[in-house]
């Protein structure tokens, strides 16, 4: 048989992800989505604490290891890729800069980004954007990096 596990980081930020970044970061998620954490820790006691019954969002969305995110389109997936990668070539770089490199190659028309994903946040969405840069520079250090 199958043992189920709680993949998360520290029991608190999960690796394993049904949503694209830009949804996870603020926190819009589907209701089914929400559901299917509800009151897991009473149908699996052995497996989960009352904390995965919440989902987290902002910066807390993430494990600074993520895996996977699932629903993602192949331009947004190209996208993520190309900024981790340049965040790894150049971890100093500053919010200004890491901002021009997501707005560059992350996808901007509706038909790009997806039926599941949303856009890159609106340019006077401040906190949306600190919130997903540090999300972006968590899950871009050296420290995700293992040897294989």
């Amino acid at each position: 048989g199958v043992v189920p596990v709680d993949t998360r980081q520290h029991k608190q930020w999960h690796r394993f992800h049904a949503f694209p970044l830009t949804r996870l970061v603020s926190g819009h998620v589907d209701e089914w989505y929400l559901n299917k954490h509800r009151d897991m820790d009473k149908l699996m006691p052995d497996v989960f604490d009352e904390s995965y019954n919440t989902l987290l969002s902002g910066v807390d969305c993430c494990a600074q290891d993520t895996i996977s995110f699932h629903y993602v389109e192949y331009m947004e997936s190209r996208a993520l890729f190309a900024t981790r990668e340049a965040l790894l070539k150049n971890p100093y770089m500053t919010d200004h800069e890491l901002k021009g490199i997501m707005l560059t190659e992350w996808p901007a028309v509706g038909k790009d980004i997806g039926g599941y994903s949303r856009g890159l946040p609106k340019e006077t969405d401040k906190e949306g954007w600190k919130q997903l840069l540090a999300v972006m520079r968590k899950m871009s250090s050296r420290q995700t990096q293992r040897e294989c």
